[in-house]
């Protein structure tokens, strides 16, 4: 299947997410970001870093744009305070369907 469908960039994108919110979410990560900005980013860093990863990949290299990684950058930042900070989001189903609705967002936006 080619990377050029939106669909199957999607599911890659999916399985970089999960990765980035999950394996390479320490345990240090988990608890500091309820309290310290530094800690939230440095999280939403090394979840960024999964995507900027797709960039070696020549195919998602075309697609992935600095606007694409700042907006999952930004949203990440937002979505995870306000389920970890603010307590605004309370159910984890709900942050990962933010999340997901951000990488489609980037796509129909061309930025990914």
């Amino acid at each position: 299947m080619s990377l050029a469908l939106p669909l199957v960039r999607f599911l890659v994108y999916m399985a970089l997410h999960m990765i980035g919110d999950f394996p390479f979410q320490s345990p240090w990560m988990i608890q500091g970001k309820e309290t310290s900005w530094e800690v939230l980013v440095y999280h939403c860093m090394t979840y960024t870093a999964m995507f900027v990863l797709g960039l070696l990949h020549p195919e998602l290299a075309s697609h992935i744009t600095v606007q694409g990684l700042a907006l999952i950058f930004v949203s990440h930042i937002l979505i995870d305070a306000a389920k970890a900070r603010w307590k605004w989001i309370k159910q984890i189903w709900v942050d990962q369907l933010l999340h997901f609705s951000m990488i489609a967002l980037a796509i129909l936006l061309g930025w990914m």
